[in-house]
């Protein structure tokens, strides 16, 4: 497609971005404009549109929307395209959306005008409720793209499902340790919470087992109701599961094929366990199930349910979980307080944030440099997120764009923020913005690192902060090796609207000239840590240097 502002006398067959209402004529978004229509617009004072023009492999919003919504769409589901151009997904029978919040999140990061929008998962829904919305921002698509989602979506089941609910044959076991009456009105009031969270959703309780609380005599009862032909199992214990090896976990482990482990982020509340043996579900209710808040435990057990597989990676949605009710200390407790170091530093340290940017497609490397295998076997981009989390800057941002999900995967297990920039295409002075805009108030400036700097250290970020000085407005701090400028740079808040990266050629001509005022040298002896990587040969020399690396680790074994 080709978009533009097109002057009116040239705009015929444009599909307009812009609803307009001229008197009672209404255009809505997409409409493709007429030699009829032009004469209107011209009517009414209007000059130029803003648009796209069709061309050979471009497919119109409804087309793409419809072999979209065909592909997600799975068992018990319905779509149709409304009058406002969005696609509007309903379930087709009574039962639960089947949905992970995990994959429904990917999805919206397949394309940057892709939109999906659903109702609680795993929750029960009716035929004809509406159950998700699917929208594209522009009235165009390329077909390649559109193939391209589509191929993306190949690899696993239909993203939206409604599972029916029929009646599942269930037990209860009670693992006792006393077996006085303060244990049993325990276990009483944890059922009662079950079965008004779960009465919807077809669970006929039609067993009860008793059995002490040790890991033997519980697999053993365990393998009783599953030859019983009980589909769902419950399992309450006496007291509450403390790690992967106590009576729960342990039993569950020696029984069944696969075990999730404890997976309830929630404080005094996280024993959750679930297990899987053939066509048998059995679910370890945490100890203080009625007590706590159980609308996260809930909903987990919901998605076991009517899941089609066990996968610890369908719970990655579980991440916080927020307190259930108010609770102010008393006078007395307060006086016991510890106060914290409050976020902001001292008044002589700067804080100083890290914004990494890794959202280039690397064109003139041939390849996306930043996913080259290094020594460890990271990609090339963790070399700079590590020495960014390493040092003394906080909090760190990560822009990404071009691999966004296989970035995002990597980054999952380290506290950075990550930052997906829609217009990577468009150079790094958009992610450079984007990451300027997210940086707190409290800091002071920030560090810019391009993620093509491999041997970037924690130590050589630091010089930059270290040199920083808080009490100074307007300042730039700038890495230097002989006299040659180079990234990483830093920042005060004060110049964020003018800041950049050092430019390649920084030896060749005088760097930002407009700040030579405020601006600070670091002088570095070794240059090998300022390397940035940017043409093919670049990119063989890492590769040549771990093959080396590896030759090297093979002869010393």
């Amino acid at each position: 497609m080709k978009i533009a502002e097109y002057d009116i006398n040239a705009a015929e067959g444009v599909h307009v971005f812009a609803e307009y209402n001229l008197d009672n004529r209404y255009y809505p978004q997409g409409s493709v404009l007429t030699a009829e229509d032009i004469i209107i617009f011209k009517m009414f004072g209007i000059r130029k549109v803003y648009g796209a023009l069709m061309e050979n492999n471009d497919v119109i919003k409804s087309t793409a929307l419809g072999m979209i919504a065909a592909k997600i769409c799975g068992e018990n589901t319905a779509y149709y395209i409304n009058d406002t151009g969005e696609a509007i997904i309903v379930a087709d029978a009574d039962g639960v959306l089947a949905v992970s919040e995990e994959r429904v999140r990917k999805f919206n990061h397949l394309h940057a005008n892709l939109r999906l929008n659903t109702i609680g998962e795993y929750n029960k829904v009716v035929k004809g409720e509406v159950i998700a919305k699917l929208d594209i921002a522009s009235p165009l698509m390329s077909q390649d793209d559109v193939d391209t989602i589509l191929f993306s979506l190949s690899g696993n089941t239909s993203l939206l499902r409604i599972a029916m609910i029929g009646l599942k044959k269930t037990a209860l076991i009670y693992s006792k340790i006393l077996g006085n009456e303060k244990e049993n009105e325990h276990f009483t009031k944890n059922v009662k919470m079950l079965l008004t969270s779960m009465n919807e959703y077809g669970l006929e309780f039609g067993g009860e087992y008793n059995v002490k609380y040790q890991k033997d005599a519980v697999a053993d009862v365990l393998q009783d109701v599953m030859k019983a032909g009980y589909e769902v199992v419950f399992m309450l214990g006496g007291t509450r599961s403390v790690c992967d090896k106590d009576v729960f976990p342990a039993a569950l482990n020696s029984v069944c094929d696969d075990v999730v482990g404890a997976i309830l982020p929630q404080v005094g509340n996280d024993d959750l366990f679930l297990a899987q043996q053939k066509q048998t579900k059995i679910i370890g209710l945490p100890f203080n199930y009625a007590s706590v808040f159980t609308g996260v435990s809930n909903k987990i057990i919901r998605q076991f349910l009517f899941s089609e597989n066990l996968l610890e990676n369908d719970f990655t949605w579980v991440r916080a979980v927020p307190l259930s009710t108010k609770e102010v200390l008393s006078e007395e407790t307060q006086k016991q307080l510890i106060c914290a170091n409050s976020t902001g530093g001292s008044d002589k340290k700067a804080n100083i944030a890290a914004v990494v940017l890794a959202a280039g497609i690397g064109s003139r490397s041939g390849r996306n440099k930043l996913m080259v295998e290094t020594k460890n076997g990271e990609p090339l981009f963790m070399k700079a997120v590590r020495a960014a989390v390493g040092s003394d800057a906080c909090p760190v941002f990560v822009i990404t764009g071009h691999h966004d999900q296989e970035m995002a995967d990597i980054l999952s297990k380290f506290d950075v923020n990550i930052i997906y920039n829609p217009a990577y295409r468009s150079g790094v002075k958009t992610s450079l913005s984007l990451g300027l805009k997210s940086v707190p108030d409290f800091c002071d400036g920030a560090v810019i690192i391009p993620a093509d700097m491999p041997n970037i250290t924690s130590a050589v970020i630091n010089k930059l902060i270290a040199k920083f000085d808080k009490k100074q407005k307007k300042q730039v701090c700038v890495l230097s090796y002989k006299g040659i400028k180079s990234n990483p740079i830093v920042w005060s808040r004060e110049l964020y609207a003018k800041a950049d990266i050092v430019p390649e050629n920084a030896n060749l001509r005088p760097v930002f000239m407009e700040h030579a005022d405020y601006t600070n040298l670091i002088d570095i002896k070794d240059k090998s840590k300022l390397l940035d990587v940017n043409f093919p040969s670049d990119i063989e020399k890492i590769i040549k240097q771990n093959k080396n690396s590896n030759s090297d680790d093979i002869s010393r074994k």
